[in-house]
């Protein structure tokens, strides 16, 4: 090899090096530091997308949709209070009504209703409790068949 392609091929590395060592001077500098104004900007981003998601939820809530049980399956017929943390409820499940014991500790249930034997199968307000306690002493003393 000639001196001149030996000096040709030293310039080339020396150049190409010197061009590199440029490129990543030119890196650092365009990389930037995530500052306290970034770091602020996806906080308050955060913030919006989770109240957005909290109002959305709470309107579903709200709008019944959210619901996991079907309201025609298990609903509240009536209740009624014997005492100061006791209770009576009578609670439609699917075509059965239940009559729960309620204490502050349990619940028991007392009786199974099935078919024509079902309390307010014709009205459609259960909201009455004189009817559901008359109904109910009935079925205690024995006066109505179960």
């Amino acid at each position: 090899m000639s001196k001149i392609q030996l000096l040709a091929i030293c310039y080339g590395c020396i150049r190409f090096t010197s061009t590199w060592a440029e490129e990543l001077e030119v890196q650092k500098q365009s990389a930037k530091v995530v500052s306290y104004a970034d770091v602020l900007q996806w906080v308050l981003a955060l913030i919006v997308v989770l109240a957005i998601f909290g109002i959305f939820m709470w309107l579903l809530r709200k709008s019944g949709n959210l619901s996991f049980v079907n309201k025609k399956q298990l609903a509240i017929v009536s209740g009624l209070s014997l005492g100061m943390r006791e209770k009576l409820v009578l609670v439609k499940v699917g075509e059965k009504q239940l009559l729960l014991g309620v204490t502050p500790g349990r619940v028991d249930k007392l009786l199974e209703l099935e078919g024509d034997s079902r309390l307010f199968q014709n009205q459609t307000d259960a909201a009455d409790n004189g009817l559901f306690a008359k109904k109910l002493q009935q079925v205690l003393q024995g006066k109505i068949d179960v």
